[in-house]
């Protein structure tokens, strides 16, 4: 059986879906590095369906779902800036990683930056997930700074990544 990936814009009505998922996916790939106390305050806030639904309604970003065979696996939260486009979000169930799926959101930003003529494409990602930072460099992205990244009471610190793309 052939596995086929589509990556739609999520509807409106789908903010449910696009809690849930985000919630899991942020606490499968950060709970073993981090407090439960942090890790459950920094959801709780960042995951409630208010601030997601305010998120989503938002003019200045944009929420896709990756979905292989009509279920969702993953998703990708864009930012328009001065900076370019910036990639807030790559996420995919752990059930699915190395199916490429992040690798194919990746793409589509990259894709959907160059369409709209940004000079970057841009993101932040935590220093100590170096798996993401590796695959990020993969695709030609540089690090040019850092910032600090508030999780529950943490303050962590985040490399800024980018790839001029106009």
């Amino acid at each position: 059986m052939s596995k086929h990936l589509i990556i739609r814009r999520v509807e409106p009505s789908e903010v449910d879906l696009l809690r849930v998922l985000g919630e899991s996916t942020f606490r499968e790939t950060f709970e073993a590095q981090n407090s439960k106390e942090n890790l459950d305050a920094y959801l709780a806030k960042s995951f409630s369906l208010t601030n997601v639904q305010a998120q989503l309604d938002a003019s200045t970003s944009e929420f896709y779902f990756a979905a292989v065979d009509g279920e969702v696996l993953g998703y990708l939260k864009l930012n328009h800036s001065d900076q370019g486009l910036e990639i807030e979000r790559i996420y995919v169930k752990a059930l699915a990683q190395g199916q490429r799926i992040g690798k194919a959101l990746f793409e589509f930003s990259l894709n959907l930056s160059k369409s709209r003529e940004s000079a970057w494409l841009w993101l932040g990602v935590w220093q100590k997930n170096v798996k993401a930072v590796e695959f990020y460099k993969r695709q030609g992205m540089e690090i040019f700074e850092t910032r600090q990244f508030q999780l529950g009471s943490e303050l962590q610190d985040d490399f800024l990544m980018r790839l001029r793309v106009g």
